[in-house]
């Protein structure tokens, strides 16, 4: 990391690069969109209020956008709880339905009848029902001298204080998250969902077309979605999955347009983007682009260069190991685009020119120089002070979570070792977990102990030397045994990584059995790494976090005050958020420039029968050949597939509505070209372009190829007018 000292300029090109915002750029709470940005949104094009997009005092749009699941967004389409999102949000769920019999990754699925759905267990569909600024309610009273151990603790408290009362008498969810680094407080009810059921997905030959090749990339021709539907009990509120539950009658559904868009045509995505980090400083941006993408980079490719031969060379493996290959590399790519935009755009020089003004203007400045004279550089110092621990703790992400699975599934019966070696437990509670753990058997049916051994064995070299201290195998390996050996003999010998073995293991399970658990290598080796990182690499992190965050705080809340005509948005933290922007071509590097929209010609185009990622379904060229293209072409005839607009959109938006301007459904976001992942970082509206499919291709394929027609009949319809 670069221990970077502040110097004081003048105003910069960059500086004013930074300071012209584009309208476009921005990720804004629903609830204070009126205040904000209503102005902006209209002046755009929009033609619907704020009080449209949200309401508590009557259903509103915000009533139709579900957090699916956790990790993406959902649009409510139907009075009867009808639910689209992307094919690659639902795709872990098509996964677990799928098998050599019934292929669903291969061939999709479409429920004929609403029997022929298929549960979830344990998925969730989460409906924001308002948000409440609490920051006044939260901080009130803290002590101004307070530490920051007392300030989390004071706010710890009051938040459980402030959800608890929010919940109170009803069947609602709460939570309260921090904007703007903890300058403010805003209290989220919410209503969750248990009953969420498959209805339909294409084959990955459509809505995963292009597979790894095409993810980031303009132009696409992916049509990425999925069809899900909510249940609840008689009431219309949530229960867990019952054969007596009916479709939920949500408050508000949006309708969906056939009119299609236009270059320069209003767009608006609302959904629940995951984490970006707009506001870290240029010694930050230069440990990304230096230390730590290069370190993801270089564990995932070890992963998916075993993983994707392994599905290339057996069909069984490629339906197990789909979900999971996709999940590494969706990020695994990302972060060589944000790599490559940031440093093609400059992202360094244009955040230190800002860091070089706020320093100069303090400097003028006696108030301000006494409060934030040293800021940038305790900053730096702190960075320079965490870089060690923040190193360890990406090493332990990649190869315990995200590595080979052995770690993780024999992690999991620390819990059960624990039970038996308190004596307050009783035994039958302890046959409780064991007979919860043999129901859960169907890990194996996904798991292939060759692959996840050879993961083991390309990563863990680079595990080892990435700790600052590897003690994780003292006692574990033998005299002179090298890595290979030992990552050998751990799949040798553990009981781990073989169902029939673990199984007859846990047959008349009892406490003395527990010894053999610890003693495991597979349990072993997971328990240290485990350890190491909790008991070492998280509080040596938070003796230097906890200032860093402070500092980050006070840096968050300095820069508002001292470079004002600047515009702030709070970062992505996962809640509900509006972005808007226009639909619109871009130039991506010299001599080329691409087009808004893409069409089915262009799928066609792309097919090549040799390639798994380009291989199409007959069916699909036969409706092209013959022009079959029902009421969803556009008014010169073709069928469009996906559009790309200036709205500013991050991980966690795949799956959300994109809307016209007057408040209908277009399409559903899946994606941003590789050229804009540098955004979760640094916003560059001449560059930064969401991928939505088109809405009309959806329908199309419901509807002309999967024969599943009834599902938009569902839909309210709006005719396109042009």
């Amino acid at each position: 990391m670069t221990f970077k000292i502040v110097r004081t300029i003048t105003f910069s090109f960059f500086f004013s690069f930074i300071l012209t915002a584009s309208a476009t750029e921005g990720m804004w709470i629903p609830s204070m969109i009126k205040q904000l940005v209503s102005d902006d949104m209209a002046s755009m094009g929009m033609k619907i209020s704020a009080d449209d997009l949200y309401s508590i005092n009557h259903s509103s749009i915000k009533d139709a956008v579900v957090h699916f699941n956790g990790g993406c967004t959902s649009v409510l389409v139907s009075d009867q709880g009808l639910l689209l999102t992307n094919h690659h949000c639902g795709y872990s769920r098509i996964q677990a339905h799928s098998s050599l019999e019934h292929n669903y990754l291969e061939d999709g699925f479409w429920a004929a009848t609403k029997k022929d759905e298929l549960a979830n267990p344990e998925m969730e569909a989460t409906i924001i029902k308002e948000i409440r600024d609490v920051t006044k309610e939260i901080l009130a009273d803290l002590p101004e001298n307070a530490t920051e151990i007392q300030r989390s603790e004071w706010i710890a408290a009051k938040t459980k204080e402030i959800v608890a009362t929010a919940k109170e008498g009803t069947h609602f969810s709460a939570y309260i998250r921090p904007f703007y680094h903890g300058n403010q407080f805003l209290l989220f009810i919410v209503e969750v969902f248990e009953d969420v059921r498959l209805v339909g997905a294409p084959p990955s030959s459509i809505g995963k077309y292009g597979f790894d090749t095409d993810n980031w990339v303009w132009p696409r021709h992916t049509g990425d979605f999925s069809v899900f539907r909510i249940y609840a009990d008689k009431d219309n509120k949530p229960a867990a999955f019952n054969e007596e539950n009916v479709p939920y009658k949500p408050a508000y559904h949006l309708p969906v347009s056939l009119e299609g868009v236009d270059q320069d045509d209003f767009t608006l995505v609302y959904g629940f983007p995951g984490t970006t980090e707009n506001y870290i400083t240029s010694s930050d941006v230069e440990d990304v682009l230096q230390t730590i993408n290069p370190l993801r980079l270089k564990m995932r490719q070890a992963s998916l260069g075993i993983i994707d031969a392994a599905m290339r060379q057996d069909e069984l493996t490629k339906i197990q190991y789909a979900a999971k290959q996709s999940r590494i590399s969706n990020a695994y790519k990302k972060w060589i685009g944000q790599s490559k935009g940031l440093i093609r755009h400059r992202a360094v020089e244009k955040k230190d020119s800002l860091e070089r003004v706020f320093q100069a203007r303090v400097e003028t400045n006696p108030d301000w120089n006494e409060k934030y004279g040293s800021l940038l550089l305790n900053m730096s110092s702190m960075s320079v002070l965490i870089e060690p621990q923040t190193i360890s703790r990406e090493y332990f992400i990649e190869f315990y979570f995200m590595g080979p699975e052995i770690l993780r599934y024999a992690g999991g019966y620390t819990e059960l070792i624990n039970m038996c070696k308190d004596k307050t437990v009783s035994d039958a509670e302890i046959a409780a977990w064991v007979d919860d753990r043999k129901s859960k058997m169907g890990y194996f049916k996904n798991y292939d102990a060759q692959v996840d051994k050879d993961i083991m064995q390309a990563q863990i070299k680079y595990f080892i030397e990435g700790q600052p201290q590897a003690f994780f195998l003292r006692d574990l390996k033998k005299k002179n045994e090298s890595l290979a050996q030992f990552v050998d003999r751990l799949f040798d010998e553990t009981i781990m990584a073989d169902e029939e073995k673990i199984t007859a293991f846990l047959e008349n399970f009892s406490r003395g059995k527990a010894k053999k658990i610890e003693k495991d290598l597979a349990y072993a080796f997971s328990k240290r790494i485990y350890d190491y990182y909790f008991e070492v690499t998280k509080p040596n992190m938070q003796k230097v976090a906890t200032r860093q965050d402070s500092l980050q705080r006070v840096w968050m809340s300095a820069l508002m005050e001292v470079v004002p005509e600047k515009t702030y948005y709070p970062d992505a933290n996962g809640t509900l958020r509006i972005t808007f922007g226009k639909v619109d071509g871009y130039v991506p590097f010299d001599g080329a420039e691409y087009a808004h929209y893409t069409t089915l010609k262009g799928v066609l185009e792309k097919e090549d029968a040799t390639n798994p990622e380009y291989n199409l379904p007959p069916k699909l060229r036969e409706l092209y050949d013959a022009k079959d293209y029902g009421d969803y072409a556009d008014a010169s005839g073709e069928m469009r597939v996906c559009f790309i607009a200036s709205n500013h959109t991050s991980g966690g938006n795949s799956g959300s509505p994109v809307f016209n301007a007057n408040g209908e459904l277009i399409g559903l976001n899946f994606d941003r070209t590789w050229e804009s992942t540098m955004s979760d970082i640094m916003f560059n509206p001449t560059i930064c372009r969401n991928i939505t499919v088109d809405i009309r291709y959806v329908l199309f394929i419901m509807d002309k190829f999967a024969n599943a027609g009834h599902l938009v009949v569902e839909m309210d319809l709006v005719k396109a007018s042009k």
